[in-house]
């Protein structure tokens, strides 16, 4: 499995208007994509999100990634203060434990 994170600095008081676009025009793009495993979306502490998704494979993962810069210029970018921080990698160990 292969992860892809970014961090995104926010215009202060834009973090529910970001989330609630993500939920309504990205998740539901990124679910139809070949490999999606996972996607969330953290509050990284004032004005700070940080977005993380899990894939199969590397090359679905950084396809995700290209679509999500579109995204994010198509629909968010009033909210975002600079470039994000891009990172990713292949899983070494990973555990999830099931609700309940």
């Amino acid at each position: 499995m292969f992860v892809s994170v970014r961090k995104y600095k926010l215009r202060r008081g834009s973090m529910a208007k970001w989330a609630d676009r993500v939920r309504e025009g990205f998740l539901p793009m990124l679910r139809e994509m070949p490999g999606f495993r996972g996607y969330h979306l953290l509050d990284g502490g004032p004005d700070v999100l940080i977005a993380i998704t899990l894939f199969d494979h590397r090359d679905q993962a950084l396809e995700s990634n290209e679509r999500a810069a579109d995204w994010v210029r198509n629909n968010v970018l009033e909210f975002v203060i600079g470039l994000p921080e891009v990172m990713g990698g292949d899983t070494m160990v990973s555990e999830t434990r099931g609700e309940g």
